[in-house]
């Protein structure tokens, strides 16, 4: 049975069974960033660990949890982790060893964070490879994923870290002292920001009804045939994941499938060496005037336009200056 804690929704039995664990509703999103930093503050006393993979690695074991690679013929997984418990009650959190430090870091923190609901931890979860946050990401993953955020970027340490300059240009540099993906660092950018700011991904895609009308063939002939008068589909740059810091509203979000305006400088942004910036505002409700910066994603989705690749924004609020 579906339960509303913090204003979100949540079906998924694992997710349901930490909502339970507690006389009243335990809210998910809090639990599950308040166990990641007891779990870190563990490891701070045993003192310092400067390699970001051993320290992920301590940390899996402080919960019991054993890392090891996927072991293959074929080469490339179809999965990135997966959390097993074996018939000794040993549990073990195997990861696809072909992706980058980053990717693999983030992944072991994920399968870390499984261990903090209780019906995780009793049978086998496949983490697929997948846009995060997108729709059909499921919520048990989603939080996952935000516990693996806190495991691998401390909130303390990554706020001590980050420079003064609020911008991508700090992400390489960001990336490498915690050992995190370009993605994910740009995200926890934007999550741990004490103004307002959103970070996501965008994808160049149609909307989900107009790719299923085109795999249908009758509707397929429609869509060719219709005359000058029939409403052609097009692809545009959509919102696909998305993340916030606190004080982001319901009317500063960027709902899901929204496109961004082809004036956008989303839209210029194929290198991924090379930062867009502007001063725009978002497809939401709000409206208001923000500095955006955009860059080609460094991890592309097999099959992604080639012309028109992912890529992955920065947006904050524009303060008004003294006097203005």
């Amino acid at each position: 049975m579906a339960t509303r804690v913090g204003g979100h929704i949540y079906s998924d039995p694992d997710v349901l069974s930490l909502i339970h664990s507690r006389r009243g509703l335990v809210d998910p999103r809090v639990e599950v960033i308040q166990k990641a930093k007891e779990l870190n503050q563990r490891l701070r006393s045993l003192g310092p660990v400067e390699n970001p993979r051993q320290r992920i690695e301590i940390l899996a074991s402080l919960v019991g949890v054993d890392a090891r690679p996927m072991l293959s013929q074929s080469g490339k997984q179809n999965r990135a982790g997966l959390l097993f418990r074996n018939a000794g009650g040993r549990t073990h959190a195997f990861y696809d060893p072909t992706g980058s430090d980053g990717r693999i870091n983030f992944t072991i923190a994920h399968e870390i964070a499984h261990t903090f609901f209780p019906n995780s931890v009793h049978g086998a979860r496949f983490r697929t490879v997948q846009i995060d946050q997108s729709r059909e990401a499921n919520e048990l993953e989603r939080l996952c994923d935000l516990g693996a955020s806190e495991l691998l970027m401390p909130e303390e340490e990554f706020l001590q870290e980050r420079s003064k300059q609020f911008c991508l240009n700090d992400v390489p540099r960001l990336a490498e002292a915690f050992g995190s993906s370009y993605e994910a660092t740009l995200y926890r950018l934007a999550t741990t920001y004490e103004g307002l700011a959103l970070a996501g991904r965008v994808t160049y895609r149609f909307r989900k009804r107009e790719e299923r009308a085109i795999l249908d063939s009758r509707q397929h002939r429609l869509f060719v045939t219709g005359g000058a008068n029939s409403v052609q589909p097009r692809r545009k740059y959509r919102r696909q994941s998305l993340h916030h810091s606190p004080s982001c509203s319901s009317d500063e979000l960027v709902r899901w499938n929204k496109s961004f305006d082809e004036t956008s400088c989303v839209y210029r942004a194929k290198d991924e060496t090379q930062i867009m910036r502007a001063i725009e505002t978002l497809p939401n409700k709000a409206r208001s005037l923000g500095h955006l910066e955009c860059v080609r994603a460094p991890y592309q989705e097999p099959g992604s336009d080639p012309n028109f690749p992912d890529v992955l924004f920065l947006w904050r609020k524009k303060t008004l200056s003294v006097g203005s």
